[in-house]
């Protein structure tokens, strides 16, 4: 009878499918994944906890910096203590001191030597804390995130993003806050200034070159974008960065990420 193995893992911006042959539970900590597990759809935050029962397809995907605790469980070792239930269930929210408390589990160690008493007291109370169900996300709106970053230069209006999830643009505006913290223009404009600063540091590119591929309507646009984000010009910016200062305000991860 294999061992739990209890990891703390961050997962991508892209759509990934896996499968596998034990059971698995996943714990939001930070930020937030999308996850699809046997047609359902859940938006894993803190403190949501969503079984993943031995062999079913998964399709999983992140907006951003996420932190999340996997517990990779076998078949045996649930069936032996009596923890089928767990998968038998949809994904719930625990109560925070639920949620602190599977936080430190990854602390007392991988092997059922050392986590076994913490991690099975931390399982029953879990299983007996029942949760309310989690909300079930929009997948589409999050497959749309690194579509976004692939295009930067295609002029990007709201109607066609809500289009391509299939909602009304209010609708697609209020999940769209919900799911970043931003509304879809500021969070556009902030993946172009990313790859605005990327572009500064090509020698060779002029500013209206890296308008243009950014999706900015032109150098003078660009320019103003960027100022407002970073208190200078982009050709001052490219300066100091060239000269091993910095100026960046607001900057905009994965170990074994397959669920």
């Amino acid at each position: 009878m294999e061992s739990p193995v209890i990891e703390m893992r961050t997962y991508p911006d892209r759509v990934l499918t896996d499968r596998h042959g034990f059971h698995q539970l996943l714990l939001g900590l930070d930020g937030a994944l999308e996850l699809e597990s046997a047609g359902r759809l859940t938006h894993l935050t803190r403190g949501v906890l969503t079984p993943v029962a031995s062999g079913d397809v998964h399709h999983y995907l992140a907006p951003g910096d996420n932190r999340v605790l996997v517990l990779d469980l076998s078949e045996a070792w649930c069936e032996a203590l009596g923890l089928e239930r767990l998968f038998d269930t949809q994904a719930r929210r625990l109560p925070e001191p639920l949620a602190a408390q599977g936080e430190t589990l990854v602390a007392h160690g991988e092997e059922l030597g050392t986590a076994g008493p913490a991690l099975l007291h931390w399982l029953e109370l879990a299983l007996a804390a029942g949760g309310r169900c989690a909300i079930p996300p929009r997948l589409k709106l999050l497959e749309l995130l690194p579509a976004v970053r692939a295009d930067l230069a295609h002029p990007w209006r709201v109607a066609e993003m809500a289009g391509r999830c299939h909602l009304a643009e209010a609708v697609f505006a209020r999940q769209f806050r919900a799911l970043t913290g931003l509304s879809p223009h500021e969070w556009l404009v902030r993946q172009r200034l990313a790859r605005a600063r990327e572009l500064l540091q090509v020698g060779g590119v002029s500013l209206t070159e890296v308008a243009l591929a950014c999706g900015f309507a032109d150098s003078a646009h660009f320019s103003r974008s960027f100022r407002k984000q970073h208190d200078v010009s982009p050709s001052e910016w490219r300066r100091l960065v060239t000269s091993g200062g910095t100026s960046e305000r607001g900057q905009d991860s994965t170990s074994r990420a397959a669920t």
